[in-house]
């Protein structure tokens, strides 16, 4: 008993350690967005005539949620195939997927670059969505095949059995049964395409289309960093991380029931 005690504190213990760390820079940032003028800092970066805020929060959802929403459409159908379904080649074109978790975003960006720029892609909304989607869907792809496998068998090829043709069990059985891997893969996408900023300091050249990102260092280089500035500077990094917090703090369960179930095969 002596024993479960300690071990419970010592978990505790590390976990309040690592609140702290993770909680302490958010804690800075809030405390000197609200240096010298108070609110007015808040005030000075939604009414900024430069770049408007509401559009660089439009720009990012906008391009967060549509590469979300095609990265769980994607790696849903192609995880399907590849735990329930035999074809020739499937092992190696998994892997080839696979392989490509081990490419760097940054090694890429010269053929990236001519890529979206030879499609007529730069500075349009969709030359960002398509790379966010390419860099994304591998991870997403390999959590998602994880939780499909856990899924029986048996169940899929009764349905089969009646009749069932393989799109309409992967809409009907497959997509009720997993969607904590499909909420996880959602909210973990759309967090990550919020916060890139490679790809859309690539593509992006127009201060209407900036993202987040872009916004935040457009802040950063276009001040004196006087301490004014500075605090200006910290209320734009509260207000431009602010969504993606809330859709993280509301998102919570489904990504530690999704990560959970689908490091298990049962």
């Amino acid at each position: 008993m002596k024993g479960k005690w300690k071990g419970a504190a010592a978990c505790y213990l590390v976990l309040i350690l690592c609140g702290v760390i993770w909680l302490y820079p958010i804690g800075v940032a809030l405390i000197k967005s609200f240096h010298l003028n108070g609110f007015d800092n808040y005030k000075y970066v939604l009414t900024y005539e430069k770049i408007s805020y509401f559009r660089v929060i439009g720009n990012s959802m906008f391009i967060a949620i549509t590469a979300a929403l095609a990265v769980t459409l994607i790696v849903t159908l192609a995880a399907f195939a590849f735990s329930k379904m035999s074809f020739a080649g499937k092992k190696l074109i998994y892997g080839a997927i696979l392989a490509c978790l081990a490419v760097p975003v940054a090694a890429v960006t010269s053929p990236l670059f001519a890529a979206v720029k030879s499609l007529g892609f730069l500075d349009k909304h969709v030359g960002v969505i398509m790379p966010l989607i390419a860099f994304n869907a591998p991870m997403m792809l390999l959590m998602v095949k994880n939780y499909f496998d856990t899924v029986p068998d048996e169940l899929l090829e009764s349905a089969r059995m009646d009749g069932a043709s393989s799109l309409r069990i992967w809409y009907e059985f497959m997509i009720p049964l997993c969607v904590p891997i499909i909420a996880n893969v959602l909210v973990l996408t759309f967090i990550y395409s919020w916060n890139d900023y490679l790809v859309p300091l690539l593509v992006m050249r127009s201060q209407e289309n900036y993202t987040v990102t872009l916004a935040a260092q457009y802040f950063m280089s276009s001040t004196y960093q006087s301490p004014t500035d500075v605090a200006r500077i910290y209320a734009v990094m509260m207000l431009l991380t602010l969504p993606s917090i809330i859709v993280y703090l509301f998102s919570q369960k489904f990504l530690v029931s999704g990560i959970t179930a689908g490091s298990v095969k049962g």
